[in-house]
């Protein structure tokens, strides 16, 4: 059987999804006018996009990464977006020990600089410290302690996340990692010094942009796209202090936007745009989306913090059916080339429909994740990316490599399954 065509969101470089957008994701028929569009686009290079989801999509991710590296395809792309658990990994593959070699081969140092930070950072509970922080008397008045502690626990895992974002150029891809931006409810944006010479860049289209702040550590960027609301307070920068400029001002009073510049905050990218699509959608000319975001199920809610939670969800599922709508219209239409896959897809070879459905519903959180729990989402991710990446865009590959899924302690559904029996509940105080 061949793979689906998964459908994926897709936003915008700047401003925000317009009228003619959604339009055109409608006008499927037209292929003229896709073409067109298309080529005054100018669009080149291939993106991959690294959806949100805690270490659930972190780990997702790291599988689907495994096998594009196999197949040549890690070493062409030219960004890499990531949001929440997706700016873990894009944030990885910024370590400058990798090794990018220019002809679709293979990324050198991916075990040693890749997975394994990845496993040993989600074999541990980040959230629960970073959360405890506030209680601290002297932390009482800093608003976003939970958030800077968060930051403070993924430096002491992660060797050179303490180093600052604008000293982070290397080979390979450029990264982008995304947060919300709180004031004018925007893609808010950290541009390493490989997206943006020669220092990179921070900001998004309304507050304007600058360079990072000397002090802007990775792991402070990587927080921030992780602030998963309610649970996280907001990051908060001093727009003015950082010296942004530019920006594309609304209605609002001159008083009203100087208060948001003076304080700007930063929540999970998740809530604008879980897919990280909108730095990519209109320059490049393939787009590889891997979602590790739960899908959306119908369901009742007993309490006031489970009904918050929905109604946030029910707002962050509207945006994205949207986008992926007019990605997929893109995909249909020949306006751009490329992929998606997500938990829920199923094809040959790979987890049946029943296990398919416990990988959905393992929670999304910072919490610490068993061996057996890694190695079940990174085989998923490894086996849906393949097939999905050789049925509809296999002139990416450059190495045929034959598939060979990691972790075959869990290749058994009926073993994965059991694994993964208790993995969608939350423990208040975290599992280790």
């Amino acid at each position: 059987m061949k793979p689906e065509q998964t459908a994926t969101t897709h936003a915008t470089e700047g401003d925000p999804l317009g009228p003619d957008d959604l339009v055109a994701a409608d006008a499927v028929a037209d292929d003229h006018l896709a073409a067109r569009r298309a080529s005054a686009a100018g669009r080149t290079g291939t993106a991959l996009c690294l959806s949100g989801g805690g270490y659930r999509a972190a780990l997702f991710h790291l599988g689907a990464l495994r096998r594009l590296n196999e197949l040549g395809v890690l070493s062409q792309l030219t960004t890499v977006t990531g949001v929440s658990g997706g700016s873990i990994v894009a944030n990885l593959l910024a370590d400058p020990r990798l090794t990018f070699p220019g002809d679709g081969g293979v990324v050198e140092g991916f075990e040693d600089f890749v997975a394994e930070p990845l496993a040993r950072l989600t074999s541990r509970n980040i959230r629960t410290p970073a959360l405890l922080a506030r209680a601290k008397p002297w932390k009482w008045l800093t608003r976003d302690a939970a958030i800077r502690a968060l930051a403070d626990e993924l430096a002491d895992v992660v060797t050179g996340w303490s180093r600052p974002l604008r000293d982070s150029s290397r080979s390979g891809p450029a990264v982008v990692t995304c947060a919300t931006e709180i004031g004018y409810g925007v893609d808010w944006v950290f541009e390493d010094p490989t997206a943006h010479r020669p220092h990179g860049r921070v900001g998004d289209y309304r507050l304007g942009y600058a360079a990072p702040p000397a002090d802007l550590r990775l792991a402070e960027v990587v927080a921030a796209s992780c602030a998963f609301p309610p649970f996280f307070a907001p990051m908060v920068l001093d727009g003015v202090a950082i010296h942004l400029t530019g920006g594309k001002k609304g209605l609002e009073s001159e008083e009203e936007r100087a208060a948001i510049m003076r304080r700007i905050r930063l929540t999970d990218g998740g809530v604008y745009d879980n897919l990280g699509l909108e730095p990519v959608w209109k320059r490049h000319a393939t787009v590889l989306v891997s979602d590790g975001g739960g899908v959306f199920r119908a369901r009742t809610e007993r309490t006031v913090v489970g009904r918050t939670l929905r109604i946030l969800g029910i707002a962050t599922n509207g945006g994205q059916s949207v986008r992926s709508r007019w990605l997929q219209a893109g995909f249909t239409r020949g306006a751009l080339r490329g992929t998606s896959w997500a938990l829920d897809t199923v094809v040959d070879g790979c987890y049946p429909r029943a296990t398919t459905e416990l990988i959905n519903a393992v929670r999304t959180d910072l919490d610490a994740f068993s061996r057996e729990e890694q190695h079940v989402l990174e085989r998923h991710g490894y086996l849906i990316a393949d097939a999905q990446v050789r049925a509809h865009c296999p002139e990416l590959v450059t190495r045929d490599a034959p598939a060979v899924p990691p972790h075959d302690d869990v290749a058994d559904p009926a073993v994965a399954s059991a694994a993964l029996v208790d993995s969608s509940k939350r423990r208040l105080l975290g599992r280790s």
